[in-house]
């Protein structure tokens, strides 16, 4: 979600998720 925040603010968005932008990517590999 935090790569689509320009483009969920333009189409009116109040709520954006930014975890990755914040903590990073998350690992997978478990």
């Amino acid at each position: 979600m935090s790569a689509d925040l320009e483009t969920a603010v333009a189409e009116g968005a109040t709520l954006v998720r930014v975890g990755s932008a914040i903590f990073g990517q998350r690992d997978y590999q478990h």
